[in-house]
């Protein structure tokens, strides 16, 4: 247990760190700031890889997907793994300056839960639980394609206002932005698409009848339908630039109010059975007789 705290904790450190050196390369054009951040953050997944390991030799027969915390420090990791491809691939160190912060607040997050508070659940749950990774990868997705979102919204400014020096030159352009964002929610909508179908295949049998009519997968529906109309708007309609973006980010907060409401309130894991209370109010009748 003591590993895997000192793990959990030094990920949390490498992730400030490379948040502080992404901000120190985008506003002071910092070379070294940004070498300094490529080797943090893959650090930081390394050892971030190790902590969960860490946890799942703590926790045997117990599953990660059940553990409230541990969704927001897979997330975290997520984050940071798509953070070091978009850096390494494609050589963008300014959405780091978003993703890496994201990534903290996650992991600190986490760090701030009940350790191995893993839900227990019934047969039932054990077949749902599976459907909360590609949620998880898809929230990761949407979070770097917000990012790239924002960054398109500021560099479009930043040409309409003529500012083009500086910190301009270390944004990517605004076509490889808008394409890169394109696809990230492309594959975050995938992830969804796959959560939310495999989901509702069990969903029936752990949580009972009227589960689709739960607040919180009523939001999820609402994030998913964004972001359809997201991409039917490019594929269908034509759409491209400033308008697409707003999509992006509407549809993040709606992912954000889904997440946060499921953690907060997990649904209940013990469904109420047809015909139970009947029956046991019976028995007790029959016993006080």
């Amino acid at each position: 247990m003591k590993l895997e705290a000192i793990l959990f904790g030094l990920t949390l450190l490498l992730y400030f760190l490379s948040s502080v050196s992404y901000h120190t390369h985008l506003f002071a054009g910092s070379d070294r700031a940004r070498r300094a951040a490529t080797v943090l953050v893959a650090v930081g997944v390394l050892v971030h890889t190790g902590a969960i390991g860490a946890w799942c030799v703590n926790h045997r027969g117990s599953s990660m997907l059940r553990d409230p915390a541990m969704w927001f420090s897979l997330v975290a990791y997520f984050i940071a793994i798509l953070q070091v491809g978009m850096d390494w691939r494609r050589g963008w160190a300014s959405p780091g300056s978003l993703s890496l912060p994201l990534a903290f607040v996650a992991q600190f997050y986490a760090l701030l839960q009940t350790p191995g508070s893993a839900v227990q659940t019934p047969a039932g749950g054990r077949l749902l639980s599976p459907h909360v990774l590609p949620i998880l990868l898809g929230f990761a997705a949407f979070t770097l394609a917000f990012c790239l979102a924002v960054i398109y919204l500021v560099q479009s400014r930043m040409l309409k206002t003529k500012r083009i020096g500086g910190l301009f030159s270390r944004l990517p352009s605004l076509e490889s932005v808008s394409t890169g964002a394109h696809w990230l929610a492309t594959i975050g909508f995938s992830m969804l698409t796959l959560g939310i179908v495999t989901g509702s295949l069990v969903a029936h049998q752990t949580w009972g009848p009227g589960w689709y009519l739960d607040p919180r997968t009523l939001t999820a529906l609402v994030a998913w339908a964004i972001y359809a109309a997201y991409l039917g708007a490019i594929m269908l309609m034509g759409w491209r630039g400033r308008r697409t973006t707003y999509f992006l980010i509407v549809g993040y907060v709606v992912v954000l109010v889904a997440f946060f409401a499921s953690v907060a309130r997990p649904k209940s894991v013990h469904p109420p059975v047809a015909g139970v209370d009947a029956r046991l109010a019976g028995a007790l009748l029959v016993k006080h007789k």
